[in-house]
């Protein structure tokens, strides 16, 4: 009798984190009968004082998630186990017996039968529904696979869904840092502003960066709506805000170890810290900070590790 063995995983969240920031002057939000205010005053890189409004109408705020629901890997095991519970009982058991064992975080299934075609016809078909069942759970939660820069296999929140889907509603936003800047024609005048303007905000870990429960990431209108948010958080938020006033310029995700920020293809200063991509230079850009940090500038911390090449980019379309 020839038996097939399958063994499913449940993959464990990546961690991302960075450090504290500069201090922001003033922030408020109201709601209103057409849909949600805001206003902010910060002291942008030259000291200079410095204060945009927007308004967000009442579609954009029940469009756009609110929150990162939580992965939970044993939820998703169970949803796995369901799916090929309901696969298995379509196969004749003159054909083939199916069996499944759960240990600690990992489901196993083997299938027994004196035809080899069909066991791997039909083994074939279990993993399929296994990986559409784990697919389907991820991309509800706004969830992706993932491997790190350490080659671990993990799932991490999908970034780059969250920046596609908040580039057009976040267009008030990206609007009222364009309308106050010094250079109106200056493409690194209006990510220096973004950027001083990003760094401002409030930087927080997110309480249980640590665990595997995804509660570590604040979506864009979360960020807007708490007024707090760490590196990967401010990175997707920056980027939507970027792709809304420059649609056209490659730009990266860049995720280290233990930080995120980004990447835009622009003609470079001499003085500017960059990395290459598709044969193009990428200038960086950290919204996060820490401190206040201008395009092409980042920390001591960001460059070793990007030196170290311990890293993975993303690209933003």
């Amino acid at each position: 009798m020839l038996v097939r063995f399958i063994q499913l995983s449940v993959l464990s969240l990546v961690i991302l984190c960075s450090q504290p920031y500069a201090e922001q002057t003033h922030y408020q939000r109201k709601s209103t009968g057409s849909g949600a205010s805001y206003e902010y005053r910060w002291l942008d890189h030259d000291g200079k004082a410095r204060k945009i409004s927007f308004t967000l109408p009442a579609d954009t705020l029940q469009s756009l998630p609110q929150q990162q629901l939580n992965y939970q890997p044993g939820l998703a095991m169970r949803e796995v186990e369901i799916a090929l519970m309901k696969a298995a009982q379509q196969i004749d058991p003159r054909v083939a017996r199916f069996s499944l064992t759960k240990r600690h975080d990992t489901l196993s299934f083997s299938l027994s039968g004196k035809d080899e075609e069909q066991l791997e016809a039909l083994t074939a078909s279990l993993k399929e529904t296994q990986k559409e069942t784990m697919e389907s759970y991820l991309t509800e939660r706004y969830y992706q696979h993932y491997t790190t820069p350490l080659q671990q296999k993990a799932v991490k929140p999908n970034h780059v869904r969250y920046i596609q889907e908040s580039v057009l509603p976040m267009v008030p936003a990206a609007q009222s840092l364009y309308d106050i800047v010094d250079e109106q024609s200056n493409a690194r005048s209006y990510l220096n502003l973004l950027l001083s303007w990003a760094q401002a905000i409030p930087y927080d870990t997110l309480e249980n960066r640590v665990s595997s429960n995804g509660s570590g990431f604040s979506p864009p209108l979360a960020i807007l709506n708490q007024n707090k948010g760490d590196c990967d958080s401010k990175a997707v938020l920056a980027a939507a805000l970027i792709r809304a006033f420059l649609p056209n310029n490659p730009m990266k995700l860049v995720l280290l170890h233990n930080h995120a920020l980004l990447a835009i293809s622009m003609t470079p200063l001499a003085t500017d810290e960059t990395i290459n991509a598709e044969g193009l230079p990428f200038i960086l850009l950290d919204p996060t900070g820490p401190g206040q940090l201008k395009l092409g500038e980042v920390s001591k911390s960001t460059r070793q590790g990007l030196a170290s090449r311990n890293y993975t980019l993303e690209t933003i379309p």
